[in-house]
């Protein structure tokens, strides 16, 4: 599956998502992401853990957005990152900022563990494991929860 595109995680730009450029587009996820880094509350070694686990010293040459840094995101961070994001977006039109900390942090009852791909465990702690799969299974059940508004 391939990573939610700019247009898709952003619907409200009016601009087509082909008109920003690679390094454009880095700047604008890796802004997103340490903000809602902040937001969540999460540790540098958790933030590492969503972003494929990238060397202490690129993790935080990336947190002070230096453009060397950024600009040289590979594909399977940009991809990390746009997940991340939509799963932000998504949980930010179903929640009010503290029911998404709560969502996010809170195991399922048992009888919700059946229709989450991860089962009873908390959805941070699915995707704190570092898989790229990890965060596919929480973008996509995000992604249902907002269908069925």
């Amino acid at each position: 599956m391939n990573a939610p595109r700019l247009q898709e995680v952003f619907p409200e730009a009016t601009v087509d998502h082909e008109e920003f450029s690679r390094a454009e587009q880095a700047e604008a996820l890796i802004k997103t992401f340490f903000h809602l880094v902040e937001e969540w509350g999460l540790s540098a070694d958790h933030a590492r853990a969503l972003l494929g686990h990238p060397g202490k010293s690129r993790f935080y040459d990336l947190r002070k957005g230096l453009p060397r840094a950024v600009h040289a995101l590979s594909d399977d961070e940009l991809d990390r990152l746009a997940y991340i994001t939509g799963i932000y977006f998504g949980l930010g039109i179903l929640f009010s900022p503290e029911n998404t900390l709560n969502w996010l942090r809170n195991p399922a009852q048992a009888s919700d563990g059946f229709t989450r791909p991860w089962g009873t465990a908390a959805p941070l702690d699915h995707m704190l494991a570092g898989k790229m799969e990890h965060l596919i299974d929480v973008y996509r059940y995000v992604n249902g929860l907002r269908g069925n508004l």
